[in-house]
């Protein structure tokens, strides 16, 4: 299966501000591709160079594994995308904006009502736009990505504007597009919860450089979960863990641990509930996305 996207080593300065500093990606094919970083980070100007709008001071893309600088019309024919917020043609209808595309995309007239269909905008498409709600207009943006079935989505904050209802549907749509279409999704957001609930994969960036890259599951790793006890005697039970050799932490009259394999959540309720203290709440709490993102982040930026 091809690479849709592989950055080696771009740079990218404004002035004496260095927004991009040696960053490289890999995007695997089908995945959804969460990527992700505080503002300022460096987000949009990796995606203005991945589009071809502007050009790395260092370093080369490839796209389906052809260079960019060289092949740019080749593979950018094969990528659609939603930037920033959408600007359609406000005098024109739903429908109409997405025709002025097709043609200039070459697309056949099919494309229009599947895209429609697909961001569920049928019963709109024949209002004028400028009487879209903001949620409407984002949704008829990502329509406009979605003409001629591109084999790489980028898209770019693409729940702004969106009430529940409008997010809860992106976040299904995107999660599909791998699985019916074929399609990878290159995502950038700063809803991490969001990301969190489609995402295949991911990259964190903080201030140009890459934090982290890979999958959900290998950012969180195994030793991401923390058993959190709560019982009537916190310094017995203290006591007690500690005794069998655990690492115990405190965090106010709540104690934390580490599980592994030989001594996990059931295995400390009956220690404690044989010595004598009572068990109020036991959990194994899972970090999430939110949690790993300020771990690799907040350091750069105190």
């Amino acid at each position: 299966m091809e690479t849709p996207v592989r950055i080696d080593g771009i740079w990218k300065s404004f002035g004496s501000t260095k927004a991009v500093r040696g960053l490289s990606l890999s995007v695997p094919g089908q995945s959804v591709y969460g990527f992700l970083g505080p503002n300022g980070a460096g987000k949009s100007t990796t995606i203005r160079i991945m589009l071809g709008i502007q050009r790395p001071d260092r370093g080369r893309v490839f796209l389906f594994e052809r260079p960019l600088a060289s092949d740019r019309l080749a593979v950018l024919g094969r990528i659609g995308s939603m930037v920033e917020s959408p600007a359609p043609y406000l005098h024109l209808t739903g429908r109409e904006n997405l025709e002025v595309h097709r043609r200039l995309l070459g697309a056949p007239k099919r494309a229009i009502e599947e895209a429609l269909e697909t961001v569920g905008l049928i019963p709109a498409a024949g209002r004028i736009v400028r009487n879209y709600s903001s949620g409407m207009k984002q949704r008829l943006g990502l329509a406009q990505a979605l003409l001629g079935s591109p084999d790489l989505l980028i898209l770019d904050e693409p729940t702004n504007g969106l009430d529940p209802a409008g997010i809860h549907e992106v976040r299904d749509l995107v999660r599909e597009l791998p699985r019916r279409l074929g399609m990878t999704v290159f995502l950038s957001s700063h809803l991490l919860a969001e990301v969190e609930q489609v995402a295949t994969h991911c990259a964190i960036i903080s201030q140009g450089e890459l934090k982290f890259e890979g999958t959900l599951a290998g950012l969180r790793g195994p030793g991401r979960a923390v058993i959190v006890i709560e019982v009537d005697q916190p310094e017995r039970a203290y006591a007690l863990l500690a005794g069998i050799g655990r690492e115990v932490a405190r965090e106010g009259d709540r104690l934390l641990m580490q599980p592994n394999d030989q001594f996990g959540p059931a295995q400390i309720n009956a220690l404690l509930v044989q010595g004598g203290v009572a068990v109020s709440h036991l959990e194994t709490r899972r970090s999430t996305l939110e949690d790993m993102f300020l771990e690799l982040t907040t350091a750069d930026y105190s």
